[in-house]
């Protein structure tokens, strides 16, 4: 059951919605000026961080989308411990800047929450997710000094060319 869903997720157009949602959100608190609406998008991210199936917008438009017959490259978009790996970074972030906004330092907390924002964004329409890039680079610098695994829970991210032999 958990493979079938696992495929939807990756090679569908849930977790495309999911971004957008949590990217509407934080576009909401710029505009209204109401911080609270960071709130929902830090709580949607703590939820993919705790497991990267807790991501209510992309199942319930799995349940109405149709699994596509065929992929393209593009498609492919979940990734266990990308998703996770960059919603624990993001927690921090976005955190960060509701703190600064909560205690009057309206600028920088927005200017702070700019960057989850804008990779929210990225993220579904243009394929280039902010944080899962630091993820992995910072996972390639921890498997380089030998704390971790290079490849967690049988990831293969795309090697960098200093690994190449």
């Amino acid at each position: 059951m958990l493979s079938a869903l696992d495929k939807r997720l990756q090679y569908g157009p849930g977790m495309r919605v999911q971004r957008m949602a949590e990217a509407l959100f934080l576009i909401g608190a710029f505009f209204t000026g109401d911080i609270h609406l960071a709130y929902v998008t830090l709580a949607l991210t703590i939820l993919q961080a705790l497991s990267p199936r807790f991501v209510p917008f992309a199942l319930v438009v799995s349940l109405f989308v149709p699994e596509p017959k065929e992929h393209r490259l593009s498609d492919l978009y979940f990734d266990f411990a990308g998703t996770r790996g960059a919603c624990a970074i993001s927690i921090f972030v976005q955190g960060g800047g509701i703190w600064l906004v909560s205690n009057g330092h309206e600028i920088l907390g927005y200017a702070i929450l700019s960057v989850p924002t804008a990779s929210f964004v990225l993220a579904p329409t243009v394929g280039f997710c902010c944080g899962c890039a630091v993820y992995v680079g910072m996972r390639d610098l921890l498997a380089r000094a030998g704390v971790v695994k290079r490849y967690a829970n049988g990831a293969c991210d795309i090697e960098t060319t200093a690994h190449r032999q």
